[in-house]
């Protein structure tokens, strides 16, 4: 399904190329401009993700309390507190020491911190107990494209395209699909991106879509603060965008544009993301402190300090979680 875009084309060769690309037609005559290029496939995978039927999880045994805590590290998460979400996975592993879900939940906010050694040690166990669970591998790509590691991300999709669908997620916490054909495809775009294939991301995006047929925007949303974190800034920009444009009332794109900017030092448009990020959720850490550093550039020493205590107070690990998504020292 890739094509080829060549150094001398012109606009209208990009638009007759892009016209049949679907939800991703306005990415590709954009970046056309902003970079040609000849695009040669990145994955040569046999195996192709399966995405038929609904995806089997283990009966964890989970006891009430323990997913009580698993839901309460949720809302910590929710709202950009990530040491609280990891005290709760704590207490559910406590609870239950060989509790699988609890360890891919710790894992999964140990990224969101930039903790990525961390997360890999999770992993780990999780693969010892259950050497099938997909989750293993997908979170491993995600964490090898946010860490700059494409290689390593394009041998963590091969492991999981021959993988069965099996989840240690409970049926509680799944979502339809989650770690299918969409999720796969998503991480394999980013991995294209890092190595300079624009063309043939864009088509795996355009895969990871199409396999995500009631909510492509949550895709888009996914992919949008992945590769912010990873700093494909162009990228990242165009499918916060569009994903803003399907979704305009869910925040998450708000403050992952916002992260773009600050990283790109566009200090005016990064308050304005933040703004509208916190006029949905309040007490967002990540966005109060990322306003915090851009009012402090742009001049408002006063207002980005007190932005910067007040996400402090509610995570004191901030800095560091900001530090470690790529956010600039100012």
């Amino acid at each position: 399904m890739f094509h080829l875009v060549t150094a001398g084309a012109n606009p209208g060769q990009a638009h007759a190329l892009s016209a049949n690309k679907g939800a991703t037609f306005f990415i590709r005559v954009i970046m056309f401009h902003r970079r040609a290029t000849l695009c040669l496939p990145l994955l040569a995978l046999c195996a192709h993700p399966a995405a038929a039927g609904p995806t089997a999880a283990y009966d964890s045994g989970g006891s009430g309390i323990t997913y009580r805590y698993l839901e309460d590290g949720e809302r910590a998460e929710y709202h950009g507190r990530y040491s609280e979400a990891i005290a709760q996975a704590n207490k559910a592993l406590a609870a239950m020491p060989d509790f699988a879900e609890a360890y891919v939940f710790r894992a999964a906010f140990y990224m969101d911190a930039g903790r990525f050694r961390d997360a890999e040690a999770d992993l780990k166990r999780v693969a010892a107990m259950h050497p099938d669970a997909r989750e293993v591998p997908l979170m491993r790509a995600q964490i090898a494209i946010e860490t700059r590691q494409p290689a390593a991300a394009v041998a963590a999709l091969a492991t999981a395209a021959a993988m069965p669908t099996t989840s240690v997620w409970h049926q509680r916490y799944m979502i339809a699909g989650v770690w299918s054909a969409s999720v796969f495809y998503m991480y394999s775009s980013m991995a294209q991106e890092q190595a300079g294939h624009d063309d043939a991301a864009l088509d795996d995006l355009d895969r990871a879509m199409a396999n995500e047929t009631e909510r492509p925007w949550y895709i888009l949303s996914r992919h949008c603060y992945t590769a912010a974190v990873a700093g494909l800034l162009g990228m990242a920009e165009l499918t916060c965008t569009e994903a803003i444009k399907r979704n305009s009332h869910d925040i998450g794109e708000y403050d992952s544009l916002g992260l773009v900017h600050l990283k790109m030092k566009q200090w005016d448009k990064a308050i304005a993301d933040y703004n509208q990020s916190l006029y949905y959720r309040s007490d967002l850490t990540l966005s109060v402190y990322g306003r915090g550093l851009a009012r402090r550039a742009r001049g408002d020493v006063a207002g980005g300090n007190a932005d910067i205590a007040a996400a402090t107070r509610d995570e004191p690990d901030i800095a560091n979680i900001m530090t470690r998504l790529g956010a600039p020292a100012v």
